[in-house]
């Protein structure tokens, strides 16, 4: 691909995370379509992230509510809060006083972090029995040899580390499980929700984008930015006879070059007769611009 472009991408991203795609030695184009298939393909996993995460804060918050009686568990003493949830409990109503929004429940299990959240799955609540607790409560459509604290911590610290990585624009397309952990993601979100699982399932793009792997991003930049771009016609007029009309919605090489789009205006007799009398026809192109023709001496005149 083009060198000059790609130096200027690799400056404004810089060097050391683009280096990250080029390890092997990788030629330029091959680099900058690992880094574009990284940033599709952590797209793709956005929305079961965001339903795995959503759905469990949700189904937690719920199974805690039971637990201590109250939507605002999480300053009741069954909670069994160890010292750093406390703090993150401290810190939301913080936030949400500065924000100046009303503490409710609602607006609490928002605010707390996904770190939060997968914690219920650590060692700290093995010992106060929560995590047991929620093992069962919280996944109540998972299989009974699932309902299990330790498998759902390891399951759980796989999607944060993800999750994470993802959020962070880091690099992922070299994670030999990651076909494995999309499919975990959507199981851990049917034992909380099928039907969240079943919305999951239908807005997921991740295994198409996958399959298709670099050929389409490595087309896509070489056609944009090919190693030895050839300079446009330089055109002394705005204006061109043609043979014939045509359809340049999905782009299309012009007299002016390569358009995305155009429409095709049809004069009448009345319009060339209104022009001759020395009026201005206004021209709506495709509801973004407006063309003006008119007529100056010698021809007809064009603005825009």
């Amino acid at each position: 691909m083009n060198a000059t472009f790609f130096q200027h991408i690799e400056d404004i991203l810089h060097a050391e995370r683009i280096d990250s795609y080029r390890q092997d030695r990788a030629d330029e184009a091959k680099t900058l379509s690992r880094y574009a298939l990284n940033m599709a393909l952590s797209e793709a996993l956005y929305p079961v992230l965001q339903f795995a995460e959503i759905g469990l804060r949700n189904s937690v918050h719920k199974a805690m509510s039971d637990r201590c009686g109250t939507d605002a568990w999480y300053d009741h003493a069954n909670a069994r809060l160890p010292s750093w949830q406390s703090q993150k409990v401290v810190e939301a109503k913080r936030t949400l006083q500065s924000n100046r929004k009303q503490e409710t429940p609602g607006r609490m299990v928002a605010e707390l972090n996904f770190g939060f959240w997968t914690g219920f799955f650590n060692r700290e609540h093995a010992q106060t029995g929560v995590g047991h607790y929620l093992a069962r409560r919280a996944f109540p459509h998972a299989p009974t040899a699932e309902q299990n604290f330790n498998k759902l911590g390891q399951h759980w610290k796989k999607i944060r580390d993800l999750r994470n990585r993802v959020f962070h624009h880091e690099r992922i397309i070299h994670w030999s499980d990651l076909d494995v952990l999309h499919l975990r993601i959507l199981t851990v979100i049917s034992w909380m929700s099928p039907e969240l699982s079943d919305l999951a399932s239908a807005l997921d793009r991740f295994a198409t984008v996958r399959a298709a792997g670099l050929k389409p991003w490595q087309s896509k930049l070489l056609r944009h930015w090919p190693a030895h771009p050839s300079a446009p016609p330089v055109k002394s007029s705005v204006i061109e006879l043609v043979d014939s009309s045509f359809d340049a919605t999905n782009g299309a090489q012009t007299p002016f070059g390569h358009r995305w789009g155009g429409d095709i205006f049809s004069l009448t007799e009345h319009h060339l007769e209104t022009i001759r009398n020395g009026q201005t026809l206004a021209l709506d192109v495709m509801n973004e611009y407006v063309v003006f023709l008119k007529q100056e001496e010698g021809g007809l005149g064009y603005g825009g």
